[in-house]
């Protein structure tokens, strides 16, 4: 499915937006993450705002979903991509990975992720595109996915 989709530099309200849904997302989990991540809330909030960059996902002209990401030298590190739940279903999961890919080819060797165990639509996506299961983290309930990036610094694919 080709659904073309911008990546534009979430703005304060968006970032705002974001880690309000991703609170909003883990509910009633959110804690036991948090404690098992040795995190509370308070250092997560610290980590988003000071930790890679917030992209808005758009598609013609609408918001549609975010993508908060983190090069870390030779890793895309993928802390989240969030598809607008009226907004699933339509290729801009997909799109989104592919943009990201084709951007950072020739940057990092590895994408990697962690999806929920039992989110079980992400995990498919992520295994369409590629991604392999690298780490199971039973402790939060994550699975941590990783992909080599096709590019000249992986050798291609």
């Amino acid at each position: 499915m080709g659904v073309d989709i911008e990546m534009v530099q979430a703005t304060p309200s968006e970032r705002v937006e974001l880690l309000g849904l991703i609170r909003s997302e883990l509910a009633d989990r959110g804690d036991a993450i948090m404690k098992a991540m040795g995190l509370t809330w308070d250092q997560f909030e610290e980590l988003y705002e000071t930790r890679g960059e917030v992209r808005t996902l758009k598609r013609m002209g609408a918001v549609v979903g975010f993508c908060w990401i983190e090069h870390r030298g030779s890793e895309l590190h993928l802390h989240a991509i969030f598809v607008l739940p009226e907004q699933r279903g339509r290729g801009i999961g997909s799109a989104t990975l592919r943009s990201l890919e084709a951007e950072f080819q020739d940057q990092a060797e590895v994408i990697e992720l962690g999806v929920e165990n039992d989110n079980a639509a992400a995990r498919r996506l992520y295994e369409r595109h590629g991604f392999e299961a690298a780490k199971v983290l039973p402790e939060v309930g994550f699975t941590v996915m990783r992909k080599r990036v096709a590019g000249e610094r992986s050798g291609g694919r």
